[in-house]
């Protein structure tokens, strides 16, 4: 059995509603179209509703098919941090293995306020399971932390298990998916604190936890340090984002890790000398797959190839007028099958479509709604190249649309995911680049925000364009 024990500030508000009763809620059976990629994997099949955090003894000869898919969710807010907290924490494995989460809230003396959640984990192919407990400890009244000095606390008491990584990772994901930014409530103007915890190791074996430790490190999840003279380990959001989680969850049947494709040089054009790229996604088959949950959106958001059956698709978007301002490319049908083959056959970019598969109320998942169109590329061989400098091997752009008015309000969300997709896929990947009109003032403010800064505005032939620009080490990790 597992522990977890993590500290971080709780508001009195969130206690409150982590002693709510729990109401049953379900999920309705629906299943990807292929496997998914990135924080959360392909969608749950269907299993009886239980109360939180408990495994019926009936349902412990299931398969990894068949999972418990009842989702509660809320946010709270408090001065330090948004909360989402949920029945279920869905890890990115082929099917999804869900982790079932319950909740109780205890005050061992006037000083510290303690939230414990339990995670209860049903394996894949015997009859037991175990359990992950993990303790919110915070003291009342805590100064809000300057800019790196640590105030969260994660412990994992360690197993001596091939599963010690798939915990680590599980306790970290929980902290860093469901617990909310450090910038939260720091007054403006004031240093904003690294988002980072420390990881405490603890094990009946004196040796294993230093063992574990420098794997960790080997892996890049943990950055040691000496502080105080005493060695602490820490792992900080954005570095936790940019690994991928099948390296620590080979146990769960995850999606089998591919390293970067090794270097080799090409030429295009015959005077562009790049590295030679790897092959788009496969067709039609989902390549990045993510719960999205803030004040706006309570969403499963996935990305796929595009091909020739989402002509009309491509056609209806090309011709919304506020896509068309900033496009151009509307007109009858033969334009936009032209300008989709042409998209297919480019050897340095390829095309995806962004869908949302809502949670409602009460739940349940509403099923798939396409949304968006993203160009990804290589800016090396762009014609962006030109125009911006010192441009690295393996740098890409995006260009992209919201073709449904009912998704303009998820640009965070949506932005979040690409952004994490590009910096995932390929740890090489310095910078994103973005290019939009300078008169899309909206948009040019939503990039600013996020953490892209203009580095010039300079004239392609058919536009004037800001130059966007968001480097990997400015770069936070998931909202």
């Amino acid at each position: 059995m597992s522990a977890i024990e993590m500290q971080f500030p709780c508001s009195r508000d969130m206690r409150a509603d982590l002693t709510k009763g729990s109401k049953r809620k379900r999920i309705n059976p629906q299943t990807f179209q292929g496997p998914g990629f990135g924080i959360c994997g392909p969608e749950p099949r269907h299993m009886p509703c239980l109360p939180s955090g408990q495994i019926s003894p009936e349902h412990l000869h299931l398969s990894r098919f068949n999972l418990h898919t009842s989702v509660r969710s809320w946010l709270t807010k408090s001065d330090h941090f948004v909360m989402g907290h949920f029945d279920f924490l869905y890890l990115p494995t082929d099917p999804p293995v869900a982790r079932s989460l319950t909740s109780e809230v205890s005050r061992p003396s006037e000083e510290l306020d303690v939230v414990t959640t339990a995670i209860s984990i049903l394996e894949n192919d015997n009859s037991s399971s175990s359990t992950i407990r993990a303790t919110l400890e915070s003291s009342r009244g805590q100064a809000l932390a300057a800019p790196n000095e640590l105030q969260d606390h994660l412990k994992v008491q360690l197993q001596g298990s091939t599963g010690d990584l798939e915990t680590v990772w599980t306790a970290l994901y929980w902290y860093f998916q469901y617990t909310g930014d450090v910038a939260v409530g720091v007054p403006k103007g004031r240093p904003v604190p690294e988002r980072c915890v420390e990881l405490i190791l603890e094990s009946d074996a004196p040796s294993h936890p230093s063992e574990l430790a420098a794997q960790l490190e080997r892996l890049g999840l943990v950055d040691i340090q000496i502080q105080a003279e005493k060695q602490v380990h820490l792992v900080f959001a954005n570095v936790f984002w940019q690994l991928s989680p099948e390296l620590f969850l080979s146990n769960l049947n995850a999606h089998r890790y591919l390293p970067a494709k090794p270097l080799r040089y090409t030429l295009s054009n015959g005077a562009i000398r790049h590295p030679n790229r790897p092959l788009p996604p496969p067709q039609r088959l989902p390549f990045y797959t993510r719960h999205c949950i803030s004040d706006k959106v309570n969403s499963v958001f996935k990305l796929r190839p595009v091909d020739m059956s989402d002509l009309d698709l491509i056609h209806k978007w090309m011709n919304n007028t506020r896509v068309s301002e900033f496009w151009g490319e509307q007109g009858p049908i033969e334009h936009q099958k032209k300008f989709l083959e042409t998209c297919l056959a480019s050897k340095h970019s390829f095309t995806a479509i962004g869908s949302w598969n809502d949670l409602d109320p009460e739940g349940n998942l509403t099923g798939w709604k396409d949304a968006c169109f993203f160009d990804i590329y290589w800016v090396k061989e762009d014609h962006l190249a030109r125009y911006a400098n010192s441009v690295q091997d393996w740098d890409r752009g995006v260009h992209l649309l919201v073709g449904e008015d009912w998704a303009r309000g998820r640009s965070t969300a949506w932005l979040d995911s690409i952004v994490h997709f590009m910096f995932l896929s390929d740890p090489r990947t310095q910078s994103i680049y973005l290019e939009p009109r300078v008169d899309n003032e909206l948009f040019i403010r939503l990039l600013t925000r996020y953490g892209f800064y203009k580095v010039k505005d300079f004239a392609f032939p058919h536009k004037q364009a800001a130059l966007m620009k968001l480097d990997r080490d400015h770069w936070k990790g998931c909202r």
